[in-house]
């Protein structure tokens, strides 16, 4: 949801800490230190309810939760910035000093000058909250695990190759029980066992992609082919200039994808699908193959999009209408 410039009247910049809270209020110009606990937080944030402002603060990893849980409740309008957008806005203008004071008014100023494209937070769905918590844990787990590998395979690892091996047995363990936590997770919610079986129809997605898919890109099924491309980082970018004209190349998106995705590619290369045969059209057309299985990529998340898609129409048409 949008908020709209017309109905935002005042913008509260609110720098986020782990024990404090700097708010700035564009209307009286004073900043305010408030503690980072809910009845401060509420205390402070009261005479705000039911005016025409926005509230702007940075994600900081969890630190704002109890900030933005106040702002539900009041029925304060709230936008989560992405940090690294915000720190582009401050540097376009040149300007490197920074405290919580200064960044409380930045944040005003980015509201402010923003504040028609700027999406309102909303909370997410406990189920799903719960399963980007448990993919995200698994993702650590598996790089400890190729850490532990490499260790291992160390000329002088013999000395500790015992430790070493009893420490991948620990995490193989836990592993294979995150696993078995979030296959129970998804097919206890109706939402999440639906598009999984949608995912699963793809060729190349298996059981580790689906949940990957499921928590990082919740929005599959509600995007066009080339808004799913971009945020899983396979979209072809431009870069031309004048007369001159550079390769396209695809950067972006969220980072977890695009190995998941290149890993699908190679699965479905591997089979006897339409994916494969694509391959090996593209290959015969004299593409690189990191070009063709870039390719592949793409057509995986988009046809994974649309199937999606597809599946939640389907259940929405079907769905008895309440009395």
């Amino acid at each position: 949801m949008m908020a709209e410039s017309a109905e935002i009247q005042s913008v509260l910049g609110l720098d986020v800490s782990c024990n404090t809270v700097t708010l700035f209020d564009s209307c009286t110009g004073r900043c305010l230190t408030i503690a980072n606990e809910v009845d401060a937080l509420r205390a402070a944030l009261q005479p705000y309810q039911g005016t025409a402002t926005l509230a702007v603060c940075e994600a900081t990893g969890g630190h704002e939760d109890r900030l933005l849980g106040v702002l539900l409740e009041l029925a304060i309008p709230a936008h989560r910035a992405d940090p690294a957008k915000v720190k582009a806005y401050i540097k376009s203008f040149g300007k490197r000093a920074k405290n919580d004071s200064i960044d409380s008014r930045w944040l005003f100023r980015y509201g402010r000058d923003r504040a028609a494209m700027l999406l309102r937070w909303q909370p997410a769905n406990p189920t799903q909250q719960k399963l980007e918590l448990l993919v995200a844990r698994r993702l650590d787990l598996v790089a400890m695990r190729v850490q532990e590998q490499n260790r291992l395979k160390a000329p002088r690892s013999s000395l500790i190759a015992d430790n070493i091996r009893a420490h991948l047995c620990e995490l193989e363990r836990h592993i294979e029980a995150l696993n078995a936590e979030i296959n129970t997770l998804i097919g206890e919610s109706r939402d999440l066992a639906l598009r999984a079986k949608s995912l699963r129809s793809v060729p190349g997605i298996g059981p580790v992609l689906v949940p990957l898919l499921l928590a990082v890109m919740p929005e599959l099924g509600t995007l066009n082919r080339r808004q799913v491309a971009s945020l899983a980082g396979v979209a072809p970018h431009p870069k031309d200039s004048g007369k001159a004209s550079w390769h396209r190349s695809t950067t972006g998106g969220r980072r977890q994808i695009r190995p998941a995705l290149f890993i699908a590619a190679l699965a479905a290369c591997r089979g006897h699908n339409l994916l494969a045969t694509a391959y090996k059209e593209l290959l015969k057309a004299a593409k690189p193959k990191r070009v063709a299985l870039t390719a592949i990529m793409r057509k995986i998340i988009t046809i994974a999009n649309a199937r999606v898609r597809d599946a939640l129409r389907e259940q929405n048409e079907i769905m008895p209408v309440p009395a």
